[in-house]
C-alpha cells in the first residue's frame, strides 16, 4: 500500500495543518552599535546577553563602524554607518554596496524574530525587512515634540511600518512621539540596567575619594545634553560652597567651548575626564554624592538615571518628557524647571545642604532601579514575542 501524503489527506478531507509555532533564534537589526557608544548599543547588548544566558540563538544585525566590537562573535555587520545630526544629536546613515549579502545572510539563519531598533533610521532596516521571511518587531527609541524627516518621509516610512508584526516604545513618551505620525499599537517595554555592574558597593575611585561632595554628569557634550546649564548652576553653587567638585564624562563637538567657559569664569575643581571605558565607569558613579542630567529635549528614558539610581547617587535632571517617566519628583530624584539655572542651582543645592534628603532619594532610587533589571526588561521582551508569534 503506498504512503499517504499528509498534506493530499487533509486537503481531501478538509483538515487544517498548521506549521508549529517555535522561538529559537532572534536577530537583533540595529543602526548603532559598539564600538560606538551610546544608549541604543547598551540595549541591544544586554537584551543579547540575557537571551543567550536562557538558551536562545542570538545574532546582532548591525553596519561597520569602523571597528570590532569585544563581543564581534554575536555581531553580523552588512553596509557601512555614516554620521549625521539627527533630533540634535549625532546619529547614522547605514548605506549599502552589496544588498545580496543581506539575503544571504536571513536565508542562512531562518530567524523567527527581527527585533529592529530604530527601523526608520536609513536605511538599514528598510533594506533587510525587505527580504524578512521571520515575524518583525521593532523598538522606538526617541522621544521628540516634531520631526520634520517623519513628516516627510510618512509615503516611504509607511510599508515598513506595516510590516512590522510588533511595535515597542521604550517609554510613554517614546510612544507618544511615533503615534503622532503613525497609527497602531505599540507596547510599552522599558530599558534596563545592571544592577550588578551599579550599585553602591562598587569600589570609589581614589582620586576623587577626599571627603568632597562630587557632583557628576554622564552623557555627550552636545547641545541636546544641557552641560551649560550645570556649569552656570556650578557657578553659582561653588560660590556658597567650597567642598564640592564637578566632575564631566563625556566627549562630543562642545567639548572645547566647555573648557574654555570653566577657565574664562574660573570655575574651581571641575574636571573633564572625557571618555571613559566601561569597566570604569561604575565607580564614577559610586564616588559621586550627586549625579545630575540637564538634558532640555530628546531624551526617551534616560539610561543614566537608573545608572545613577541602581549606584545609589541622588539624581537632579530637568523635568522634561523621557526623564520624568522615569524620576518622581522629590521621592527618587529631584526635577527642575527645563532650561532654568536658578531652579537647578537651587535643586541642587538642596541635596548639597541636606545630607538626610540624599540618604532618602538614595535609598528610593535603589529600590526603583530594582524593577528594571535587565533580566526582567528581557522576559517582557520574549513574552511580546511570544505574542506575536502566536505561542502561549
Amino acid at each position: 500500500m503506498p504512503a499517504l501524503n499528509s498534506g493530499a489527506c487533509c486537503k481531501k478531507y478538509g483538515l487544517i495543518m498548521t506549521e508549529k509555532k517555535t522561538l529559537k533564534k532572534i536577530a537583533i537589526v540595529t543602526p548603532y552599535y559598539y564600538p560606538l557608544a551610546g544608549g541604543v548599543q547598551e540595549y541591544v547588548y544586554h537584551l543579547k546577553k540575557e537571551y543567550k544566558k536562557i538558551g536562545y540563538f542570538v545574532k546582532v544585525i548591525t553596519a561597520d563602524f569602523g571597528g570590532p566590537s569585544f563581543d564581534e562573535q554575536d555581531v553580523i555587520r552588512m553596509g557601512k554607518g555614516f554620521p549625521v545630526l539627527i533630533n540634535g544629536s549625532t546619529g547614522r546613515v547605514i548605506l549599502f554596496h552589496k544588498k545580496n549579502m543581506i539575503k544571504q545572510v536571513l536565508d542562512k539563519y531562518n530567524f523567527d524574530i527581527l527585533h529592529f531598533q530604530e527601523p526608520f533610521v536609513p536605511f538599514l532596516s528598510h533594506e533587510i525587512i525587505k527580504h524578512s521571511h521571520s515575524k518583525n518587531v521593532a523598538t522606538f527609541h526617541a522621544n521628540f515634540n516634531s520631526n520634520l524627516f517623519y513628516r516627510l518621509s510618512r509615503g516611504y516610512l509607511n510599508p515598513l511600518w506595516k510590516k512590522l508584526h510588533g511595535r515597542i516604545a521604550v517609554s510613554a513618551s517614546a510612544r507618544r512621539s511615533i503615534l503622532k505620525y503613525f497609527s497602531g499599537d505599540v507596547e510599552i517595554i522599558p530599558n534596563g540596567v545592571s544592577i550588578n555592574r551599579f550599585n553602591p558597593k562598587n569600589k570609589k575611585l581614589k582620586a576623587f575619594n577626599d571627603g568632597k561632595i562630587n557632583i557628576l554628569f554622564v552623557g555627550r557634550i552636545e547641545k541636546r545634553k544641557g552641560l551649560i546649564y550645570l556649569l552656570k548652576a556650578y557657578k553659582k553653587l561653588s560660590s556658597r560652597h567650597h567642598n564640592l567638585r564637578l566632575i564631566i564624562v563625556g566627549r562630543g563637538p562642545l567639548l572645547k567651548q566647555y573648557i574654555k567657559f570653566a577657565e574664562k569664569n574660573r570655575l574651581r575643581e571641575v574636571y573633564f575626564e572625557g571618555f571613559v571605558p566601561v569597566d570604569d565607569l561604575p565607580r564614577y558613579y559610586s564616588t559621586s554624592s550627586i549625579f545630575c542630567s540637564p538634558a532640555i529635549f530628546g531624551e526617551s528614558f534616560g539610561i543614566v538615571l537608573l545608572e545613577a539610581m541602581a549606584s545609589g547617587t541622588p539624581v537632579v535632571a530637568f523635568n522634561i518628557p523621557g526623564y520624568n517617566d522615569v524620576v518622581a519628583d522629590k521621592s527618587d530624584g529631584l526635577l527642575a524647571k527645563p532650561r532654568d539655572v536658578n531652579d537647578l542651582y537651587e535643586k541642587l543645592d538642596l541635596l548639597v545642604t541636606d545630607k538626610i534628603l540624599r540618604k532618602k532619594i538614595s535609598a528610593n532610587g535603589i529600590s526603583k532601579a530594582r524593577n528594571f533589571t535587565w533580566e526582567k526588561v528581557s522576559k517582557l521582551n520574549i513574552q511580546y514575542y511570544k505574542k506575536i508569534l502566536g505561542i502561549k
